[in-house]
């Protein structure tokens, strides 16, 4: 039994006729014929009750079919990884990313890149980018991304795009109402920052003032910034639509921030759907300078 000669057999069930199965695959009939004779031969019954012009399936050829429509699914499928790894296509990939460009540019790759690589199996971990080193060394993921400090950036990270920095607060915040913040503005009121773990304990990268709040996603940050509970430091593709309805206010200062940069971390060559995923972001990055 080939997979050519179960297909040859599904085409001629749906429609109806050797004949009309031959116009709408452009296949011969003698070929199809002979294929579902064949398939018949290997089985040792007929699939089907010729009289002239008539065909029909018999109760075997009938409770068969499921499971053909099912061994081409497989077979399909076989062969599909088969050539994905010919082509140094990944089986599976694992992602680590932050928060730091916008969930709906991560949605939509993902989406992207499962329609084109539908057989590579994707998993992607959100957490803070000073974690992203140690993920990639143990080998725990294949590739991160982040935004990192020109200083705090993992010494085999490499750059894609600097990234434009906002300094934000709800439109009610006092520092909103302020024509410039300095310092010590920023020192009286909440930052909200963003957490991770360094050995073993958590660390805040707050600014100017011990008074903060820390959190681990660049998003929650946003959230907690809008309802009003402290002032942050965030990337502008995430703020620019708070920005755009007026649900942050961008703070006006003369402070000179530390650049940023979004980066990513890889373990070994990159394959087929990694690169891929890079050429995305890089993309992006390209469109909100």
């Amino acid at each position: 039994m080939r997979a050519e000669q179960v297909q040859a057999f599904i085409d001629v069930t749906e429609h109806g006729s050797f004949a009309a199965a031959a116009r709408h695959t452009g296949m011969k009939r003698s070929t199809l014929s002979a294929a579902v004779n064949a398939l018949e031969d290997s089985l040792g019954v007929a699939l089907f009750e010729r009289s002239g012009n008539s065909l029909q399936l018999t109760a075997v050829g009938e409770s068969v079919l499921p499971d053909c429509y099912r061994l081409l699914t497989s077979a399909n499928r076989i062969n599909k990884h088969c050539q994905q790894h010919l082509q140094g296509v990944e089986s599976q990939l694992c992602i680590a990313r932050d928060d730091a460009l916008p969930e709906a540019f991560w949605r939509q790759v993902m989406h992207d890149l499962k329609q084109r690589y539908p057989l590579t199996a994707i998993s992607v971990y959100l957490l803070p980018p000073q974690e992203h080193a140690q993920f990639v060394l143990r080998q725990t993921v294949d590739i991160a991304f982040g935004l990192y400090t020109a200083e705090g950036a993992a010494v085999n990270a490499s750059n894609l795009a600097p990234v434009s920095m906002s300094l934000v607060a709800a439109p009610g915040h006092p520092l909103s109402r302020l024509p410039n913040v300095t310092k010590d503005d920023l020192a009286q009121y909440t930052q909200v920052c963003l957490t991770f773990d360094q050995g073993d304990k958590l660390v805040s990268e707050a600014l100017f003032s011990t008074n903060y709040l820390g959190l681990t996603m660049f998003e929650v940050i946003r959230d907690a910034v809008i309802n009003g509970t402290g002032w942050a430091l965030l990337p502008y593709p995430l703020v620019k639509d708070a920005l755009a309805s007026h649900s942050l206010c961008a703070l006006n200062h003369d402070l000179l921030l530390e650049s940023h940069y979004y980066r990513y971390v890889e373990g070994e060559s990159l394959g087929v759907v990694a690169t891929a995923l890079l050429t995305n972001v890089i993309r992006f990055l390209g469109t909100t300078r």
